[in-house]
């Protein structure tokens, strides 16, 4: 992408009628992109979908492009606000497990956000270095809310922050936005994937010793 590309909208629009006239551009490049694709997406589709002249959609936005950085930023300040309200929500001394289900919770409200949308802006549409950085900005952000919380619970809570996210966001984003996961609503979901996450903070961070291992072909206690 050329550094001199305005992604912004041409102006702002200040009156009732003029942003309910992005916001008719908006949903509909939010349609286009979720049933048709990014390679249906043009300035004649956008204003046919929505109902405005060519001329209008190019009062507000420059090109196709400037309508969908406005998109991505919207889905990004989605998770901004989300990791906000989850961290608000949790208190210092929540435990483990809480922590967990919380966790889970935010990550599959935000995929449940239009995930057809979602699906689009993650798989075909390429994001420029200020979104990249601001994607690994929310990542980063949601670790260390993770692991302040999980500091003096668990062992090295940045670590296990880190793989706490990054499955989570995995999950949901399978399960929910690539509809490749198992057929589960929203709340099975959620308590499979807290249990997972649960289960694996309360596992002892300990290895075990060649010693302690039973020699090839020992036999065990029996058990009855």
């Amino acid at each position: 992408m050329g550094g001199n590309r305005q992604k912004s909208a041409r102006r702002r629009p200040s009156q009732a009628r003029s942003k309910a006239t992005v916001e008719a551009i908006l949903e509909a490049a939010t349609r286009i992109l979720a049933e048709e694709g990014l390679a249906r997406l043009n300035t004649n589709r956008l204003a046919e979908v929505a109902g405005v002249s060519v001329g209008s959609v190019y009062e507000y936005f420059a090109d196709k492009r400037a309508v969908i950085d406005l998109l991505i930023d919207r889905h990004l300040s989605e998770g901004e606000a989300a990791l906000a309200e989850a961290a608000a929500g949790l208190p210092a001394q929540a435990e483990p497990p809480e922590i967990a289900r919380a966790l889970v919770d935010a990550a599959i409200h935000l995929h449940r956000s239009d995930p057809r949308l979602h699906r689009v802006l993650s798989s075909e549409v390429p994001l420029d270095p200020a979104q990249r950085a601001r994607v690994e900005a929310l990542r980063a952000a949601s670790v260390a809310a993770v692991a302040e919380r999980l500091a003096g619970k668990v062992i090295e809570p940045s670590l296990k922050a880190a793989l706490l996210v990054d499955t989570a966001d995995a999950l949901a984003h399978r399960w929910i936005v690539d509809d490749l996961g198992a057929p589960l609503d929203a709340d099975r979901m959620a308590g499979e994937m807290s249990a997972m996450l649960r289960a694996y903070l309360a596992a002892e961070d300990v290895q075990e010793s060649p010693r302690d291992r039973a020699a090839p072909g020992a036999v065990g206690p029996r058990h009855i």
